[in-house]
């Protein structure tokens, strides 16, 4: 089939493009984009909008998008599809003035069924409608066709649209079984005679192993044709190496290809039990896992490859194994990076059920709409060995409902009766399963009880995160009760594996309870890990941890902030400018968090110490904190202004003891983990200069760390990820951008508004920092550095030739950084 990218040449359009905005003078702004394209992050953030600090202030509403194009007369008797893999939400399609088809789920992919309504050797139009209520999500959604759109055009006789399955059913020594499915429609009259070749190639491109199936074919049917072909000596897919095969399956009539997929695919082996708990290719793998909301930070939504191997890359280099897309179908082009990176994934269907948790999100159409996604959801995934489980949901609470629950039974055999490979599990907050006889089991169980806070809303439509945090102590009991556990059998019971959102409290009891239940920490609290980890090194049934989160992400304004203005109010979410949830092991452009090598450090992945400073500025007094954070402490030995004033050093290690070290001078011996695991605290008097942290065990050195204090005076230093860029526009490469001193010290105090303008054919798609407050808007073009550093997003604009990017700062001189578009 061929499958071409239909991302070019599209207009974009406020309102819904109807005739009677056309009339009232609708069209307010109209531009020309190419795809992806986030229409949301294009607005100004307002303070006033209806989604508030849920959705970061940023602007949801309804959009639509047209494009003209032509087809010759060759295309006429084809079958064309139209795939959309991702708009959000609500879409309508209409080509030629016709309805043509919908989805209303904004993270699903799908297709649409073209043909009867093209025009050949004529222009076409079509017309996407995106109706985007408000709210309609937990956090930052984006807005419009964010992701990719092909045009699909195949012969009479093809492959349906990811109709290609591979899925290695047995691995032994030298040897792997690899079963094919390939789904085969037929549009056309007469009974024909066709062959299914199928080959396996490695890397080289040598074929490795091949099969060919005659089959005939009758008229208007369509039907699955399974293959099993045997690989010698095969190369296996691991997290530490990736290796893929790519395949060919073509359609032949005699010698002639009818239609013909390739892609790529891994051969590996899952097992699951409670003696072992996971492994993979016979090895013992405990899940590393952190959360990962689907924003890119600076360019929002939109999805680009590199930006997907960025993220994915530098999660692999801060030590996590495994990723949670939360809470939605994954990308293609995270899928794309996890496959070639090794990085294991559990892919979350959706974060509602049949009930909403606000008021326009997914749950107002799921159950209409959930064999078409979930089927949709599968098919993209099925050939990507990354994939070792799919998620059912999050935090559904009719999962504690004996009626309701049994959707979870209809979603988890309809995983399994389209892909048999994989676990499939469910992401459970127990307490939100409970919350039905809420009232009764807290009037228990605060019955002399001071746990949750004076005040604190409760009450069945408070958001959830917000009731977590506001709940205290009394969360983990309810988590730990009886009702809670009695409540959840039939949903766990569902699943091969059982999700536990905020449940480290049952982790050995329910492994002695239940004797057949294997649990993943499916979102747990980043400042858990060091007790949570012990866990899952000590017990089989335990096999991982998935932070919330790995990433920092827009919206959900300040999960993570730690204040110091007071009491901290009920409502924690913070008021604008907070843009961020700022609970990220990385932050908004992926510049590593103190919290990550802590993390790293406990995962026995990183040696050295790590030192971090608390903020001078709010030294004695005591922090408002959530239940997603852990330290404001930042990696700076610069305090301009606080010189000879006390301030707190934290040092992550896993050694005994540590001596720190200002200027070359001892200042105090401490031992490790006194007030928390795998970290020392010191209290001391800033002093420029340098300031070092020597890890010790047994009394020898096993590890050493230094910060030295860069020099007031900063210039600008530059660098593009990429030398190149496609000049079609089809991808972006990242600019980072640091502000350091003559010896490239990097000064995390120099927060100095710094301009960025292009010359040459490309485009700046997104600049800014990873602060988490600000009122700038990532399309400006004057931004300032947040601890020192910032990031823009190059794109190309249709032409080749050099893309010249120029970043200015005043008393720092000119930057500038070139890039060739091909």
């Amino acid at each position: 089939m061929k499958k071409i990218k239909f991302n070019d040449n599209w207009t974009f359009h406020q309102g819904g493009g109807s005739s009677l905005e056309a009339l009232m003078g609708g069209e307010k702004i109209t531009k020309e984009v190419t795809l992806p394209h986030d229409a949301s992050i294009e607005r100004e953030r307002n303070p006033q909008e209806p989604g508030g600090s849920g959705n970061g202030f940023f602007r949801e509403e309804t959009i639509h998008y047209t494009k003209d194009f032509t087809l010759d007369n060759s295309c006429a008797d084809k079958n064309i599809w139209l795939e959309f893999e991702g708009v959000y939400q609500n879409a309508f399609v209409y080509i030629n003035n016709s309805y043509a088809g919908k989805c209303p789920y904004g993270y699903s992919n799908f297709f649409i069924d073209a043909a009867k309504y093209m025009r050949f050797d004529r222009k076409n139009t079509i017309k996407v409608v995106v109706k985007n209520g408000v709210p309609s999500g937990r956090w930052y959604t984006g807005g419009g066709i964010y992701r990719d759109v092909n045009l699909m055009i195949g012969d009479r006789m093809h492959l349906v649209p990811e109709g290609a399955h591979l899925a290695a059913v047995d691995v032994e020594d030298g040897q792997a079984v690899v079963r094919v499915e390939s789904t085969i429609e037929y549009t056309g009259t007469g009974v024909r005679d066709i062959t299914i070749c199928t080959a396996l190639l490695d890397e080289s491109g040598a074929v490795v192993a091949e099969d060919n199936m005659p089959v005939t074919v009758e008229e208007h049917s369509k039907g699955t044709y399974r293959q099993k072909i045997y690989v010698e000596n095969p190369r296996l897919w691991d997290v530490d190496t990736p290796y893929l095969y790519s395949y060919r399956i073509s359609v032949k009539e005699a010698d002639k290809i009818l239609d013909e997929e390739e892609g790529t695919f891994g051969i590996r082996k899952l097992q699951l039990d409670r003696k072992y708990g996971l492994r993979i290719n016979g090895k013992v793998v405990k899940l590393r896992g952190g959360c990962i909301h689907h924003d890119n930070g600076v360019t929002g939504t939109a999805e680009f490859a590199h930006g997907a191997w960025f993220r994915v890359k530098k999660l692999k280099e801060a030590g996590y194994n495994a990723i949670r897309s939360s809470h939605y179908p994954m990308s293609r082009r995270l899928l794309e990076a996890c496959d070639k990176l090794g990085m294991l994934v559990m892919d979350e269907f959706a974060d509602v059920w049949t009930s909403t948790k606000v008021d326009y999100d997914y749950g107002t159409h799921m159950a209409e709409w959930w064999e078409h996604d979930v089927t949709n959801l599968v098919n993209k995934d099925y050939n990507h060995p990354c994939v070792i489980m799919y998620s059912i949901g999050n935090e559904i609470p009719e999962t504690g409902n004996k009626f309701d629950v049994q959707w979870g039974k209809k979603l988890a055999d309809k995983f399994r009766s389209l892909d048999d490979s994989r676990y499939v599990t469910n992401s459970l907050n127990l307490m939100l399963s409970i919350m039905d006889r809420l009232g009764d089991l807290m009037a228990l169980a605060t019955e002399g009880s001071a746990d949750v806070k004076e005040g604190a809303d409760l009450g069945e439509n408070n958001e959830i995160n917000s009731m977590m945090s506001n709940m205290g102590d009394m969360m983990e009991k309810l988590t730990a009760s009886e009702a809670a556990g009695q409540a959840t059998r039939e949903a766990f019971a569902q699943v091969d594996i059982a999700g536990y959102n905020y449940a480290a409290c049952r982790y050995i009891s329910d492994g002695d309870t239940y004797p057949n239940r294997i649990i993943v920490g499916s979102e747990t609290y980043p400042k858990d890990l060091d007790v949570n980890w012990e866990l899952v090194e000590k017990y089989p049934h335990l096999i991982g941890d998935f932070s919330w989160t790995a990433w920092d992400y827009l919206g959900e304004a300040g999960i993570g902030k730690i204040t110091y203005e007071g009491n901290q109010s009920f409502g924690f979410y913070a008021p604008y400018p907070e843009k961020a949830a700022y609970c990220g092991d990385m932050n908004l452009i992926g510049d590593r968090r103190p919290i990550s090598y802590w993390r790293e450090i406990i995962w026995g992945l990183r040696k050295a110490p790590y030192i971090a400073v608390q903020l001078p500025g709010h030294h004695g007094e005591t922090p408002n904190m959530t239940n997603w954070s852990m330290t404001d402490a930042v990696r700076s030995w610069n305090w301009k202004g606080y010189e000879g004033k006390p301030v707190t050093v934290e040092v992550y290690t896993d050694a005994q003891e540590v001596e720190l070290y200002i200027n070359g001078r001892p200042v105090e011996k401490k031992k490790v983990g006194e007030t928390k695991k795998y970290m020392a605290f010191f209290e001391t008097i800033y002093e420029p200069g340098t300031i070092e942290a020597v890890a010790l065990s047994d009394g020898k050195e096993v590890g050493r760390d230094v910060i030295i204090s860069a020099q007031e005076e900063v210039r600008i230093a530059a660098a593009a990820d990429m030398t190149r860029i496609p000049a079609d526009e089809s991808d972006i490469c990242y600019v980072d951008i640091s502000m350091v001193d003559a010896l490239g010290n990097l000064n995390p105090g120099a927060d100095k508004a710094v301009t960025v303008s292009i010359d040459g054919p490309g485009v700046i798609l997104g600049f800014g920092s990873g602060a988490p407050a600000s009122s700038e808007n990532y399309f400006d073009k004057t931004a300032k550095a947040y601890e020192g550093r910032l990031r823009a997003a190059v794109r190309g604009n249709g032409q080749k030739g050099t893309v010249t990017v120029t970043l200015n700062a005043d008393g720092c001189g000119e930057t500038k950084v070139q890039i060739e578009a091909v």
